[in-house]
């Protein structure tokens, strides 16, 4: 502690930029956890429609529902009818009574819903079902899985990209900290091994003060992710809870993930504080 009032400059940009670091890690960890969740909210919700003609009756319908059921791709599926479709359509224009007198249920077309367990059956499901003959229409919104699925992926690597540049600039402003404080005691340092001060007993100091640097730096972004995350919470943009990415199925409640995320920046900063500064006496400490 003598070490870092007596470096208050020096100390004050270590921690500013190992705390940017970690809370750009934080960040890019939540926006990982947030856009595989976000997709895994939209496989649920994509699904192919198929409308069918009129002369395409209900006991052929039922007939193509239960050929698709016994599909491996599909997990579940929905039949509207004409009357279905009639009380949906009221029920989106409750507030156009003009269009609403002229439109009956005859003129709507019944549809199937199909919803695949994986967003990536939705296609070939959906070119199979437009050739079948009765099939009026399908329509599966492509364009809007890819372009999610896109700009998350643009996002992860920014992120990723940026986390490692500041991971360098922190492991090199440890170890500049460091060098600095073993240049002004050098002749300190001299004494105490003349006298029979041993290895440990001058290094491990040092690696106290980079180990507070990092734990210092990644406490505080860690309180800001708990307070992202206790602020999720209860805007509850995720109902269910965020995904676990290696855990199919498995949702964890914002402030629990970011509870877990806290641990793991810790752990990344104690690594980078004890890394940096061993890093620095094996460099610079020569006695």
């Amino acid at each position: 502690m003598s070490n870092i009032k007596k470096e208050k400059l020096l100390s004050v940009s270590n921690i500013l930029i190992m705390t940017v670091t970690f809370v750009l890690l934080g960040l890019l960890i939540n926006v990982v956890v947030f856009s595989q969740t976000a997709l895994r909210y939209l496989e649920d919700q994509a699904q192919v429609t198929v409308f069918f003609k009129d002369d395409f009756n209900e006991a052929k319908i039922n007939e193509l529902k239960d050929s698709l059921s016994k599909d491996k791709r599909v997990s579940e599926l929905v039949y509207v009818s004409k009357e279905d479709a009639l009380r949906i359509f009221r029920e989106i224009n409750k507030d156009e009574p003009v269009l609403l007198e002229s439109v009956s249920a005859s003129i709507l077309p019944a549809s199937l819903e199909v919803r695949a367990g994986k967003i990536s059956n939705l296609k070939p499901l959906a070119e199979e079902l437009k050739i079948i003959d009765g099939v009026e229409e399908v329509r599966y919104f492509e364009d809007v899985v890819s372009r999610f699925k896109f700009w998350s992926t643009v996002v992860y690597i920014i992120g990723t990209l940026l986390v490692l540049v500041f991971l360098v600039v922190s492991y090199s402003v440890v170890i500049a900290a460091l060098r600095a404080t073993i240049n002004s005691k050098g002749v300190e340092f001299e004494i105490m091994k003349i006298v029979g001060a041993s290895d440990d007993y001058v290094k491990v100091p040092l690696i106290h003060h980079g180990v507070f640097f990092g734990l210092f730096s990644s406490f505080i972004a860690s309180v800001l992710m708990i307070i992202l995350g206790v602020v999720i919470t209860l805007t509850n943009v995720f109902p269910r809870g965020l995904g676990i990415g290696f855990l199919p199925g498995v949702f964890v409640a914002p402030w629990v993930f970011s509870i877990i995320l806290t641990f793991i920046l810790l752990l990344s900063g104690f690594l980078l504080g004890y890394l940096g500064s061993s890093a620095a006496i094996k460099k610079y400490l020569n006695y």
